[in-house]
């Protein structure tokens, strides 16, 4: 009898045992389910942060599970991206979206965005490789002293749009800095022209001879348009690039014209006066609006 009873009581416990068992591990195997769900549902709102959590939520009750590692190191190496990205180490962040193209069997959505993110990123590092030969070339120009080309150059930087992202912040800095420098060397320039004519004519009249002034920093053609310039930061131009149509652009039409950029959505106050000449002659060759024009080429 005693015994009958051990064998009862046996049975009993390992019935409890393996039910507890049981239902244990099917307890752990819907919060591993519910956490690699939430995960994904945290990529497709772009909520990575929380979406790593619910992975390594999955990762505790799955130890060493693969697909869970797989979709945790594939988020982890898309923030890793983004933040490279912010940082404008493009390299970086160029390296990090493509291990995440490259993951596979894990989040296709990333897969999705970091193929086009490798995209954006190639573009903006061939962007940057442009811009640099572009503010290389008009810093020689400085350096030589030949002002009015070296802006002509950054013209063809400040009139792309791109430019002006967030990418290129740097460069665009430098490139104002560099502009401002020729601003200031071309009135020096016209400044000094000037001092030096009305020395020798001085010169010339009380000695009763003819004495000829020479600017070894400007050639003939600059050195005639420095005796025409006027303004207080504006670089020498020849009096064809300052009209439109065979009409010299008035003071006022500069200024309705920096009213009109900036409605739009551009950045006049960062614009020398022969910027706006530029933009009033370009938009008029293309037979744009001054207000599209901005919106197209100059935000």
């Amino acid at each position: 009898m005693k015994k009958w009873v051990w064998v009862v009581a046996t049975i009993v416990v390992a019935l409890l045992i393996g039910g507890y068992a049981y239902s244990n591990h099917h307890a752990t195997a819907k919060e591993y389910q519910a956490a690699m769900a939430n995960g994904r549902t945290a990529i497709q709102a772009k909520h990575y942060t929380q979406a790593e959590s619910y992975f390594q939520n999955a990762l505790k009750r799955r130890l060493n599970d693969k697909p869970a590692q797989r979709y945790l190191t594939q988020t982890q190496r898309f923030v890793s991206a983004e933040n490279a990205l912010s940082d404008l180490k493009f390299a970086s962040a160029e390296k990090h979206y493509t291990a995440v193209k490259n993951t596979t069997d894990a989040s296709n959505v990333l897969v999705t965005r970091a193929t086009a993110k490798v995209k954006q990123v190639k573009e903006i590092r061939a962007n940057v490789k442009q811009f640099k030969k572009l503010l290389k070339t008009a810093s020689g120009q400085n350096l030589a002293l030949n002002y009015g080309q070296s802006n002509t150059t950054l013209d063809e930087l400040f009139n792309n749009a791109k430019f002006r992202q967030k990418y290129y912040k740097d460069l665009y800095d430098q490139a104002l800095a560099l502009r401002k420098a020729n601003n200031a060397g071309q009135t020096a320039a016209a400044s000094s022209s000037s001092a030096n004519s009305s020395s020798a004519a001085a010169t010339s009249s009380s000695n009763g001879t003819s004495t000829s002034s020479s600017s070894a920093s400007l050639t003939s053609s600059e050195q005639s348009a420095a005796n025409n310039y006027s303004g207080s930061n504006e670089y020498t131009v020849t009096q064809k690039q300052k009209e439109l149509n065979g009409k010299t652009i008035t003071a006022a039409q500069i200024d309705n014209a920096r009213k009109t950029i900036n409605a739009a959505g551009g950045q006049a106050d960062a614009m020398s006066d022969q910027d706006v000449r530029v933009a009033l002659q370009t938009a008029n060759k293309k037979n744009m609006s001054l207000t599209q024009y901005t919106k197209q080429y100059l935000k």
